[in-house]
């Protein structure tokens, strides 16, 4: 699952994931990820960025994780993001990602850190 509310960086990540083999599904905004988990979705990996205009990111993550709580699983989770929030940067996990990566993206180091995480 990708939550980005750019309309080309979240094109441009869809298209590099699908031509990867993912099934894909990418939202812009808090609101749509939120109705994609409600209405049964269950991500492997969420790319999320952090500054959206209706919230922080880890809104959709928190919702990932009590899914996840429930089915006993944990969803790996990147948080790509252009903006310098250094509690993010230093301690990802504090905001419950495993991975911090900064906007622009290398797309080789999202698709090693995906790889690494999907493992």
């Amino acid at each position: 699952m990708i939550v980005e509310d750019e309309a080309v960086t979240r094109t441009a990540l869809t298209v590099l994931l699908e031509h990867q083999g993912a099934i894909v599904i990418s939202v812009g905004s808090i609101q749509e990820g939120i109705q994609a988990l409600q209405s049964g979705f269950q991500p492997d990996l969420l790319v999320s960025n952090i500054r959206l205009p209706d919230g922080n990111g880890a809104r959709v993550l928190e919702a990932i994780r009590q899914q996840d709580a429930e089915h006993k699983r944990q969803t790996p989770a990147i948080a790509l993001t252009g903006e310098a929030i250094e509690m993010i940067r230093h301690d990802p996990e504090s905001a419950g990602f495993e991975v911090y990566l900064p906007k622009p993206y290398d797309s080789e180091i999202l698709l090693a850190t995906i790889a690494r995480l999907m493992s």
